[in-house]
């Protein structure tokens, strides 16, 4: 049996959730400051290269996103009504919550149903990357409960979707996961005991206890530096204008993606760099690297000290 639609107001109630976000930010924005240069999200890259991508995957890949949508937000109202018989005392705050939640989670439970059912999928994303899902000509934007975790949530589902079907180019493969970090710990005299990239990237350490857990923090931050230094090229050949003596990270509320300004006036690129901002580098040297990476030179930099 079909199913009943809810109606097109009921279908843009998380495009308007999402555009009230928007304009928020943009209020609280400081208007002078230029975006550079801005990352696509994981599935942005996959959607803007499935040009021609078959009916099925289209729709598969749809349904892996509604489905990762209605779980996320399950987990939302689940840990709110965790917290109201925790915490009395934020009842109100909790209840406001949960029925703001309540409703968008209804919508994406009668998206998901629609799905199933429907004649025509596609999908779409706008100039700044917004991902749109149209299900018999009806939109549904993707809004995630919480834009921290995003990326995580939206590499997930391109992973379980590069995996039933071949990814339509190598760029929307990279959005999967990192590409392979080359290095290996290196103890030098009179030096701390360090891990290094094979092309110069060093983090240093105390001692040699947690090697696991040390190595994978400096996997990630060379996995950031790299996606950096290569927006920080794509803004440049695009004719933005790098100062790297302001170069830094906005330590602004959490987002899917990280401000890394570039010009004493605020100029920024958008780009996923979490464990650069989750961990004390050095940004001296963090800066020494990328410009000479962005500039086609090679260099060696100690971009974590042993604390």
């Amino acid at each position: 049996m079909a199913t009943k639609w809810s109606g097109r107001a009921g279908w843009l109630m998380l495009a308007g959730v999402l555009a009230a976000s928007l304009a928020t930010a943009e209020v609280a924005r400081d208007p002078a400051p230029r975006q550079l240069y801005a990352e696509p999200s994981p599935l942005a890259r996959v959607i803007t290269g499935m040009g021609g991508a078959s009916e099925r995957a289209r729709l598969d890949l749809a349904i892996l996103i509604v489905e990762a949508l209605v779980s996320a937000y399950e987990s939302e109202l689940d840990e709110a009504l965790r917290e109201l018989t925790r915490n009395a005392g934020d009842r109100r705050r909790l209840g406001r919550w949960q029925q703001s939640v309540a409703p968008v989670l209804s919508e994406l439970r009668v998206a998901r149903a629609a799905l199933y059912a429907a004649r025509e999928v596609d999908l779409h994303t706008d100039r700044h990357g917004q991902v749109l899902l149209l299900i018999d000509g009806r939109p549904l934007w993707v809004a995630w409960p919480r834009v921290a975790g995003q990326n995580r949530l939206e590499r997930e589902v391109v992973a379980e979707f590069c995996r039933r079907h071949a990814c339509p180019s190598a760029e929307s493969a990279d959005a999967t996961q990192p590409a392979a970090v080359q290095g290996g710990w290196v103890l030098s005299q009179g030096r701390p005991p360090g891990w290094e990239t094979v092309d110069g990237l060093r983090c240093e350490f105390p001692d040699l206890s947690s090697r696991g857990e040390r190595e994978a923090t400096c996997r990630a931050l060379a996995t950031d530096l790299y996606a950096l230094a290569a927006a920080l090229r794509e803004a440049a050949r695009r004719g933005g204008r790098i100062e790297w003596r302001h170069l830094a990270l906005d330590t602004g509320p959490a987002q899917a993606r990280q401000r890394v300004v570039v010009t004493e006036g605020g100029d920024y690129l958008s780009v996923a760099v979490p464990a650069l901002a989750g961990n004390p580098v050095d940004w001296t040297e963090v800066r020494r690297w990328l410009r000479a990476r962005t500039e086609g030179r090679s260099v060696t930099a100690t971009v974590l000290r042993a604390h």
